[in-house]
Parts: C-alpha cells; sequence; structure tokens
C-alpha cells in the first residue's frame, strides 16, 4: 500500500472521528446553510447579497433562521422590501452575528462555505461592507460535510449531475437516497429568485436545507448513507491486490497468512472503524 494511500485511510479515521465527535456532543452543534445573491455573471465584482441564513441544532433540531423578509415583516416593511434592502440585510447580518458570539464554543457543519465567494468569509464581508463589524467564528469551530463526504467516500462518490439532470452533488445524493426536498432551490433557481424578489421563497429553501444536510450527517453516521463510492474509493485499494500478495509472497505459509490477516485487519482496517 503506497504512502498516499496510507495518508487517505488516516484522513479518513480523521473525518470519521470529527464526525463521532459532532454526535457526541450534538448539543453543541449546529447545521448551517445561507442563501445569497447569485456570484455568476456578476460584472460589476460587488460583494453578494446574503438573502436569508439558518442553523438547526444536531441535537434537538431546532432551528434558528435569519432573512430579508423575516427582518422586512419585523420592521412593518414586506410591502416596500426592495426600496431599503440594505438596511433589511443589515438588520439580518447583526442578529446573525450576535447568535454567532453567543455560541462561539459551538461546532458549525456547513457545505462549502469556504472562501469569500462563498461562505463564512463572504458573510463577514458582507456585513463589513453594511458597516457592520461581524463576529469572527475560528476555523476549528468550522466542519465542512462536503470536504468530510469525500475523505470518507472518495472523489466520485456521487456525480456532479444527478440522474434527473440537477446540477451538484448535493442533488445526487438527495436523489440516491430519496431524502424529501420540497421547496430547495438549485442555484439558477435561487438567482431567478432574488431577481423576482421572491424572498420568503429564498428562506424557505435555505430551511429546506439545514434539513437535508441534518438527513445526510445522520444517514454518514449511522454508516447508511447510498453513495457511489467503490471499495477502491473507500480503502484505497483493490481485493485482487490481497490475492496477488499471498499468492506470489514466498513466506505466506498457511500461518503466515492468518498472522498477517490479523495484522492487515487490525493495523488497516482499524483505520476507518
Amino acid at each position: 500500500m503506497s504512502s498516499s494511500e496510507l495518508v487517505r485511510l488516516a484522513k479518513r479515521k480523521e473525518n470519521r472521528k470529527a464526525i463521532e465527535t459532532a454526535y457526541a456532543n450534538a448539543a453543541q452543534s449546529y447545521l448551517i446553510h445561507y442563501s445569497c445573491e447569485s456570484f455568476y455573471n456578476n460584472e460589476s465584482g460587488q460583494s453578494r447579497r446574503v438573502t436569508s441564513i439558518a442553523v438547526r441544532n444536531l441535537a434537538s433540531a431546532q432551528t434558528h433562521s435569519w432573512s430579508i423578509h423575516k427582518s422586512a415583516e419585523l420592521q412593518k416593511k414586506l410591502e416596500n422590501i426592495n426600496d431599503d434592502l440594505d438596511s433589511l440585510e443589515h438588520h439580518m447580518l447583526e442578529d446573525y452575528f450576535q447568535f454567532l458570539r453567543n455560541h462561539a464554543n459551538f461546532t458549525f457543519i456547513h457545505w462549502n462555505m469556504r472562501d469569500e465567494a462563498y461562505g463564512f468569509q463572504a458573510i463577514e464581508h458582507r456585513f463589513r461592507v453594511l458597516g457592520g463589524e461581524p463576529y469572527i467564528l475560528q476555523d476549528e469551530r468550522k466542519l465542512d460535510l462536503a470536504r468530510v463526504l469525500t475523505a470518507l467516500f472518495g472523489n466520485s462518490y456521487a456525480p456532479h449531475k444527478s440522474a434527473s439532470g440537477r446540477k451538484g452533488r448535493l442533488m445526487s445524493l438527495i436523489e440516491m437516497n430519496e431524502i424529501e426536498d420540497l421547496d430547495a432551490l438549485q442555484g439558477a433557481e435561487e438567482a431567478d429568485a432574488f431577481k423576482n424578489g421572491e424572498y420568503l421563497k429564498l428562506h424557505r429553501s435555505t430551511l429546506r436545507k439545514v434539513d437535508i444536510f441534518a438527513n445526510i450527517l445522520d444517514r454518514v453516521h449511522g454508516k447508511t448513507l447510498k453513495t457511489d463510492a467503490t471499495f477502491s474509493d473507500l480503502y484505497g485499494f483493490k481485493p485482487v491486490v490481497l490475492i496477488e500478495i499471498v499468492k506470489t509472497h514466498p513466506l505466506y505459509s498457511l500461518a503466515g497468512i492468518l498472522i498477517t490477516g490479523v495484522t492487515f485487519y487490525t493495523r488497516v482496517f482499524g483505520l476507518f472503524m
């Protein structure tokens, strides 16, 4: 087994442990997702407006959410929501960052929220643009579910286009595992909803997606998630490799095979138990 395969197995063990830790501390773990103005076809280069954010507690399933639509309702501005978007977005983000500040020691499990295009940093930057001072959640408090899945199941765990033609591995997993996805919008659909001022629709999509992430995470934890991962994707080698080693190695007597098998199991398969 090559060094790269051993590294891969070690990463698999590390990410499996991260999942176990999250469930051991489920009351202090949240799933998080947000929607925003499309960051594609952005000729101006301006930061993308955040439209809704949701967090769901891993233990209780209690969900907190913030959105332009909710802020407009609280401030009695629903009828003229598009006339004061900056103020409404600022109100939404101010409440969100206060929540982060109050839960600084919690773990936040997300899907690809890792940079200034889309992620915690993008929300922080957006709040600064609006004149706010964001609370910075430390990186060790973030767990990227998308990267966890790659570490556990390999790069080909799900196609980038689902069986029905929807884009993204998330949509593929939803269909492969028959997960309820009512209200969950794809990227292009979210962009259209923003253009049409359908902020409630965006909010519902965000809420649905944290539910979906919780469903996927439960299946990962229970080792029941359906993927396209092969044996070699999971373990870094093909079963035939073991057979060839046994057939060709001069020291493999029957006793040697048994001893080696026990050693192999404890040393290698122990990496992903």
